[in-house]
């Protein structure tokens, strides 16, 4: 049976001293991360590289604070990579509530620490992506045409319709769905659409009711600001996302999704530290073993798709000595990928 192997994890979160953090739900305290713990866990799965992203991190707080939460995050982590240049990647985080430091730490985040992309969360401050007030730094993303990576957070409203679950059950499916229909719905995501966007968690709910979506956004009259779209465009918005399988390697999951688009759209994510441990192997194994991936669709999976939308990553996978011997494997499979891929 063909498996994945020197999988590029492109959904991974430092737990850091300060800022915001990973979003865990009320009451639930954030686990342990070190750079070694992810070295030992990436070996343990045969991950040839992680991804960090610290999305949510600077969106709680406003003005210098948050500005100052931004940029030290991303030196940390740019500082991470500079010392495992071909084990990790390293996302930008923003402050979100703040245009214009927003757009200056894009500036310094692609420009001088030479991140491997952005990250953001699917709302800030109740907010959803594709409003008008992120404009500004959307049309900085569009002008370079980077990847972002967007994780769900949880709403203050979310907060009281939990059940008692932690919103990593049920809330962030849900906030994942609400952001891709409001990027769809409002414009925002065929306007900016140089920008590589991931949605995480196999796009929430969101290829299960891709169908009750186009056949009804257009039905009933549309709110403020959104566009009254034909079946065919909503479609087509929601099939211009990229989308991780954290969470999300089930057989009815894998079929849905890959009804929505094709396997050049999907990379591999496992959550780590987040999500259990007793969950790594099986989501390898459940990707490994469906029936539809043939050999090539699990090269593209496990480091093709990811080396595509983060080639600085990719390039320095491919210069690294760390991986030896196994380093220049990649780095071939790497390069007859792009030859074959559009």
């Amino acid at each position: 049976m063909a498996s994945l192997s020197k999988i590029i994890d492109i959904h991974s979160h430092p737990i850091l001293p300060f800022g915001q953090g990973a979003p865990v739900g009320p009451g639930h305290k954030q686990p342990d991360w070190s750079v070694e713990s992810a070295l030992s866990y990436m070996e343990e799965h045969d991950i040839s590289a992680c991804v960090l992203s610290d999305p949510d991190s600077a969106n709680h707080a406003t003005g210098q604070e948050a500005r100052d939460i931004a940029k030290r995050v991303n030196e940390t982590l740019a500082d991470i990579v500079s010392k495992h240049p071909g084990r990790f990647g390293a996302l930008a985080t923003l402050p979100g509530q703040d245009a214009d430091g927003a757009v200056a730490e894009i500036v310094y985040a692609l420009d001088i620490l030479k991140m491997d992309g952005v990250s953001t969360s699917t709302s800030i401050n109740d907010v959803y992506l594709g409003e008008r007030q992120f404009d500004p730094w959307f049309e900085e993303l569009n002008r370079r045409g980077p990847t972002l990576f967007i994780h769900p957070t949880f709403t203050k409203a979310a907060q009281t319709l939990l059940n008692g679950l932690n919103p990593s059950v049920l809330e962030f499916m849900f906030d994942t769905t609400r952001m891709i229909a409001n990027m769809v719905a409002t414009g925002a995501k065929k306007r900016f659409s140089n920008i590589k966007i991931i949605s995480t968690h196999g796009g929430g709910t969101i290829p299960f009711l891709v169908d009750r979506i186009q056949m009804l956004e257009h039905a009933f009259v549309v709110g403020p600001g959104r566009l009254e779209l034909s079946p065919e465009e909503v479609r087509e918005g929601i099939a211009s996302f990229y989308y991780d399988l954290t969470a999300a390697t089930s057989e009815a999951q894998l079929e849905a999704i890959l009804k929505l688009v094709p396997v050049s759209q999907l990379m591999m994510g496992l959550d780590f530290p987040l999500m259990p441990k007793s969950t790594f192997a099986p989501a390898i194994a459940d990707v490994g073993r469906y029936p539809a991936f043939s050999e090539a669709d699990l090269q593209s999976l496990s480091y093709g798709n990811a080396g595509r939308l983060y080639p600085a990553l990719k390039a320095r996978i491919e210069q690294s000595s760390e991986h030896n011997g196994s380093g220049r494997a990649i780095a071939r499979s790497l390069s007859r990928l792009a030859a074959i891929e559009p």
